[in-house]
C-alpha cells in the first residue's frame, strides 16, 4: 500500500514530467493539477513547483499572491530555491508589499541552504537590493 509520501511523489514526478515533456506531451494545466495534489499533502518542491507556476501564469492564472502563499509554505520547510524566490517576490514586490528586509532574510536563509543565486544576489547591489552599505 502506497504511502502519503510516496503518492506526494509519485504526484510531484507526474507534474514535473508533463511540465517538461519529459515522457509525453508538454500539459501544464495537468502538471499544476499534480503539483497542487502533492502540495496540499505539504511537499516542498511540489509546493515550490506549484507556486512556479502561480508566479509566471503557466497552466494557472498569474496569481502572484498565490504564488507568494506556496513560497512560503516551502520556503518554511528549509527549501531553498523556494527562500531564494520568495525574496525575489519581496525585493520586487510581486505578490506582496516591496520589503528589502524581508528579501535580505530570504536570500540569506536560501544562502545558508546553498543556493549560489541568492549568494550573488546579497553580494550585489542590483536590483535595488542594496547590502552591507
Amino acid at each position: 500500500m502506497a504511502t502519503q509520501a510516496s503518492r506526494s511523489w509519485n504526484d510531484y514526478e507526474r507534474g514535473r514530467r508533463l511540465e517538461t515533456g519529459d515522457r509525453c506531451g508538454v500539459d501544464l494545466v495537468l502538471a499544476a493539477y499534480f503539483y497542487r495534489r502533492a502540495a496540499f499533502r505539504g511537499l516542498a518542491e511540489a509546493q515550490h513547483a506549484l507556486a512556479f507556476l502561480y508566479a509566471t501564469g503557466q497552466g494557472v492564472p498569474r496569481e502572484e499572491a498565490m504564488a507568494v502563499r506556496w513560497f512560503e509554505a516551502a520556503a518554511g520547510q528549509g527549501h531553498a530555491p523556494a527562500q531564494h524566490n520568495l525574496g525575489v517576490m519581496y525585493a520586487e514586490g510581486r505578490g506582496v508589499p516591496q520589503d528589502e528586509e524581508s528579501a535580505v532574510r530570504w536570500f540569506y536563509r536560501a544562502a545558508l541552504g546553498g543556493s549560489e543565486e541568492a549568494r550573488r544576489w546579497l553580494d550585489s547591489d542590483a536590483e535595488g537590493c542594496a547590502v552591507g552599505k
